[in-house]
């Protein structure tokens, strides 16, 4: 799937992301625009002070983080994808130091309740991502099985991963298999809220720098969080 093919072919991206659950469109963010979301994720205060864990909702303190949540290619394709105008809701900045254990399998509309085929994910690669980089694992098709069962997880805490990562996992039915998802620097992953999705440990030498930016269907309910604290950000102002 390619840009070209989302301005040309809007129904074949649909179809692909409707099919799947996923759909990539490369070539978002520029180089320069890589490099400054990067130097300001490094100017966050956890950051800074040796914390490596996703910074979560950066935007509310940097304005390059919410300039990026009103990303115009990105607002776009949401609306396509949700059928119809769309609030931000959460931005998550993601360093994934060397050795990062990955994100256990979820669904992110776990966090969010909201109702079906109204939430999606961007997330967006400032950096190449792969299988050794801490690339996403996919399970295309589960988004049609609604929310999933899940089941607790007893895992050590991990300095440089999400909490969320280490508290459970989506039970994933056995018909359903993982793909590996390589995500090129400047691309967005959209994900179906209901989409079974992961990630690798990152066992390479290199940062694996991710933006993720959600959005909900405006007027839609969904879950604030304890921990995100979730609000609607307008993206059109």
């Amino acid at each position: 799937m390619t840009q070209t093919q989302l301005k040309s072919k809007p129904a074949d991206f649909l179809a692909n992301y409707d099919t799947d659950g996923f759909a990539i469109q490369p070539e978002v963010f520029s180089a320069q625009e890589r490099k400054d979301l990067i130097a300001a994720g490094c100017n966050l205060k956890d950051y800074k002070e040796g914390i490596f864990k996703p910074a979560m909702m950066p935007h509310r303190e940097n304005p390059l983080f919410l300039g990026a949540l009103k990303n115009p290619a990105i607002v776009d394709t949401m609306e396509r994808i949700l059928g119809g105008k769309v609030s931000g809701l959460q931005t998550e900045f993601f360093y994934c130091k060397p050795g990062t254990r990955g994100f256990s399998n979820h669904q992110d509309n776990f966090f969010v309740q909201a109702p079906m085929g109204a939430f999606g994910s961007a997330w967006v690669a400032l950096t190449d991502t792969y299988k050794e980089k801490g690339g996403l694992i996919v399970y295309p098709g589960t988004q049609k099985e609604g929310l999933l069962p899940i089941q607790k997880l007893a895992l050590s805490k991990d300095a440089g991963q999400d909490p969320n990562a280490n508290n459970e996992e989506t039970v994933v039915p056995p018909q359903y298999k993982p793909v590996n998802a390589s995500v090129p620097a400047g691309a967005s992953l959209y994900i179906h809220g209901h989409l079974v999705h992961g990630s690798n440990a990152n066992a390479t030498d290199e940062w694996r720098y991710v933006l993720l930016m959600t959005y909900v269907r405006k007027g839609e309910p969904f879950r604030a969080g304890k921990y995100a604290g979730r609000a609607e950000v307008d993206v059109y102002s």
